[in-house]
């Protein structure tokens, strides 16, 4: 870092408290400097330079971002680092003069830099009475809500913005560091680079130019729900393919413009498309980071739509490119097949080839012999065995790393690509009901296992422990009012899984409530709805706990809206452990145990997450053998920090495996 000038500096206090800066810190380095990057941008900075220093080792251990913006003149400073959610940036749309669209709305962009290093300092130059203005403003991660500001003084510089970041020793930024960082800071402002390219951002060296990496981009029409099909801009997916590989993979929530605000859900990995989808529309323009999170309640119905496009257009392009592939080969006359099959086996040979050899098709020799011979040792190797295979691909043809994952993992498996869904489905689901056992067992983890963003969003991502047929269940809106009426009867701390921003602390922390899950699911004949009442680990639940579920059961199918109507509900209330003393009521003769209250309309159960869990894991022994799959705790917990990694307690986020379980 260099030396801090000796100037009086003034103490100003950001608006929010330390424990919500610091979620900050777990934000993906990446979007990190794409965030300071927009705000660069958003000060009309037409050159954006993103250096990272390394030490002799090669490890980063400052990263400078600077640019030639309008800078940050000395009041606002004082007002934009003390203000947080009510900026200037909320009340406009575009950048001063008008010059541009205005990416940032609440001024979180600043707080990024908590997740890449410890201290860090503004030096902003900015024209004060037409006269250029010094300004630094300096804070670190150990008073996250204290800012300091320096008196201003006079410069002959020009305008501009320079952010150092000092990295600690020990923090690795492997994001930054990765091959293809550039590449995936590239998709992340993509379409803004394109609407402006006069603008030049530059990251580690390397200029980043969409149209370099861009192989097609095409816009998906989706199947909307009825609230959006008005819209003066109808929500839709850009689907880009990209000429490399990406580690970066999630969903882009974007404004139509296709300006990035956030990302969304699990990573998309195909082995023959490599892509990022962007979810366009202006109503998100204006949601906080909070609310971004919270898209899969509020907007349930587009997300489901868009997922469903991407899904759709990633089965075509797979069949068009798949198709594309073998007939070129066949075209050359080395495609290795006759024109029929001779058995069943062969069909599956066949299809197994054309799968492997479409994964691997940018890695085959262009023409002539070298091509010839690697087709032929591709279909030699399925005929003896996939470990051949796996030899011969890494020996003759130049895979990247990616590629040959997604082959290994075919590979490994031996079968087709339904067969790999359905196995990849059942691991998955092995490797949750042991990461959740780790977490409930474990006195610590329990402790710190929060039930709003933690536990709640890691439960109705797989509401199949409930049953296969609430999979792809939403939330049914509808069912908020009658619900919210009757929620007195559950007692003071339970909150409809839509309202969990009413238990949000003024420090910005989540309160300590039991959640009401609600989804409903059928046709025009019959309907089916599931209430799950998640209690706190804490409580133990009861007779009156018992007796409060059952009421409210009876409440809503007494409710004049629902007397009468075909419909079959289940009440679940689910804890870590029960008393003794409801024994008799879930453990009746000729009655599944968990089963209370059993009527023609509805069913109240009691469920204990471990037998939740043990039920989940016995519908899955078969599978499980057929696989020769064992979900150990190193498994387990990496599949909680790939797939889950926003809701994981603290100690499990950052601990090793074997740590972690100790």
């Amino acid at each position: 870092m260099p030396p801090q000038r000796q100037l009086p500096s003034t103490e100003i206090l950001l608006e929010v408290g330390g424990p919500k800066i610091l979620q900050f810190a777990r934000k993906p380095q990446i979007t990190a400097i794409a965030e300071l990057v927009w705000n660069a941008l958003d000060a009309n900075a037409t050159t954006v330079k993103v250096d990272l220093q390394r030490t002799s080792l090669g490890a980063v251990s400052q990263i400078v971002v600077s640019d030639d913006g309008n800078g940050i003149t000395p009041d606002l400073a004082r007002q934009s680092f003390r203000e947080y959610g009510d900026t200037w940036k909320s009340r406009k749309t575009h950048t001063a003069g008008n010059l541009r669209i205005l990416h940032g709305r609440l001024g979180e962009g600043r707080l990024y830099v908590f997740a890449l290093g410890d201290d860090f300092t503004w030096d902003s130059i900015a024209m004060v009475d037409e006269a250029p203005v010094a300004t630094r403003i300096s804070a670190n991660v150990r008073r996250p809500t204290k800012w300091h500001i320096d008196e201003p003084a006079a410069s002959a510089s020009r305008p501009g913005t320079t952010v150092r970041i000092h990295v600690p020793q020990d923090k690795r930024l492997r994001a930054l560091e990765a091959a293809d960082a550039a590449a995936n800071l590239t998709a992340k402002l993509a379409f803004y680079l394109k609407a402006y390219p006069n603008v030049v951002v530059e990251f580690d060296g390397r200029r980043l130019d969409p149209s370099e990496i861009i192989e097609t981009s095409t816009d998906l029409k989706l199947d909307l729900p009825a609230e959006y099909v008005q819209d003066e801009i109808p929500p839709f997916v850009t689907f880009v393919e990209w000429k490399e590989r990406m580690s970066d993979r999630r969903m882009l929530i974007c404004n139509a413009d296709g300006i990035a605000l956030a990302e969304h859900g699990e990573d998309w990995s195909d082995s023959v498309v490599t892509f990022t989808p962007y979810l366009r529309s202006d109503r998100f323009n204006d949601l906080p980071v909070e609310d971004l999170h919270m898209l899969p309640m509020t907007h349930s119905g587009l997300l489901d739509a868009a997922d469903k496009a991407v899904q759709k257009y990633l089965r075509e392009r797979n069949t068009e490119i798949a198709t594309q592939v073998v007939r070129q080969l066949k075209d050359e006359g080395i495609y290795p097949y006759p024109a029929e099959a001779a058995s069943p086996t062969e069909m599956v040979e066949r299809r197994t080839f054309d799968v492997v050899v479409t994964v691997a098709r940018n890695a085959l020799p262009n023409k002539g012999t070298a091509r010839k011979l690697s087709v032929d040792l591709i279909r030699a190797a399925l005929e003896s065995s996939p470990s051949d295979l796996q030899k011969i691909l890494d020996s003759v043809l130049a895979l990247n790393d990616d590629d040959r994952g997604h082959l290994s993992r075919l590979l490994a498996r031996t079968e087709l690509s339904d067969v790999i869904g359905a196995a990849t489905t059942v691991t998955n689901r092995l490797d949750f009901i042991g990461g959740l056992r780790k977490i409930l067992a474990d006195d610590q983890l329990r402790k710190e296992l929060r039930e709003v963003d933690q536990l709640h969003p890691m439960i109705s991502q797989n509401l199949w422990l409930f049953g296969e047929e609430w999979t792809l269940a939403r939330p049914e809106v509808g069912l908020t009012a009658v619900l919210s009426a009757h929620l007195s009867l559950l007692g003071q701390d339970v909150v409809l899984e839509n309202k969990l921003e009413s238990v949000r602390r003024a420090d910005g922390t989540l309160g300590r409530v039991d959640i009401l899950l609600f989804r409903g699911i059928g046709d025009e004949r019959s309907n089916e709805r599931i209430i799950i009442e998640l209690k706190r680990p804490s409580v133990i639940v009861g007779r009156d706990e018992l007796q409060q579920v059952t009421s409210y059961a009876r409440a809503i199918i007494d409710n004049p809206q629902y007397r009468g109507v075909p419909c079959k509900w289940r009440f679940y209330l689910v804890t870590y452990d029960y008393s003794k003393e409801i024994l008799r009521d879930i453990r009746q003769l000729d009655k599944p145990p968990g089963l209370a209250d059993d009527q023609s309309e509805y069913q109240v159960w009691v469920k204990s997450w471990g037998e939740i869990l043990d039920a989940a894991e016995r519908k899955l022994s078969f599978f499980r053998r057929q696989l020769n799959y064992e979900a150990n705790d190193e498994r387990v917990t990496q599949h909680l920090r790939d797939s889950y990694a926003h809701y994981l307690p603290e100690t499990l986020h950052n601990a090793e495996p074997d740590a972690a379980s100790a």
